[in-house]
């Protein structure tokens, strides 16, 4: 069975010397692992189309124990994310979030559409660094909204009881956060 969806790539890790194994959220599936056969090979025809910070009309197949990309192509390419360093770690902190916080094979198409106006939002805007921060918040709590783990009010209004709020549901810090840390963003 195949099927085709929407989706954005959350992380990737190699598997073998040629394939690589793609945590990806998408509209119809929800969080779903999916194996790119051969894809770390320079000529695979799959490599030019499974970017990060893109939204990738993905043609899935199923499979025994792995999904595979039958077919991709990108949809929508937020290509001024990746020419500054504070939106990359920015759009780094909701992949890993949404990775870290939701489970392979729940659905919600609220969570895909609230990721890709996030990364709308980063693509298009120059803002200064209080002013990213303050769209990190609002798209923390929506987040935690969706997944049921609402933050009260006091939370919602100081950055630093969000952090700790978000820290205590994830069990351990985010490594977008200690990147954040390191390169003095927060």
């Amino acid at each position: 069975m195949t099927y085709q969806t929407p989706g954005i790539i959350l992380k990737q890790i190699d598997r073998g010397e040629a394939d690589q194994i793609f945590t990806i959220y998408t509209q119809k599936k929800g969080k779903i692992l999916a194996l790119g056969r051969g894809t770390k090979k320079i000529q695979s025809k799959l490599n030019s189309q499974l970017k990060s910070l893109a939204v990738i009309d993905l043609m899935i197949a199923s499979g025994r124990n792995y999904d595979h990309i039958a077919a991709a192509q990108i949809q929508r390419n937020f290509l001024k994310i990746g020419h500054d360093l504070k939106k990359i770690v920015l759009a780094s902190f909701a992949l890993e979030i949404i990775d870290r916080l939701t489970k392979i094979g729940l659905r919600d198409e609220k969570i895909f559409f609230l990721l890709v106006k996030y990364f709308n939002v980063l693509d298009i805007n120059q803002f200064n660094w209080a002013e990213w921060q303050m769209v990190k918040q609002a798209f923390t709590i929506k987040l935690l909204s969706l997944l049921g783990f609402t933050p009260s009010a006091e939370i919602s209004q100081h950055a630093a009881k969000l952090a700790n709020f978000l820290k205590y549901h994830l069990e351990s810090e985010l490594g977008s956060e200690k990147l954040m840390a390191k390169l003095s963003l927060t």
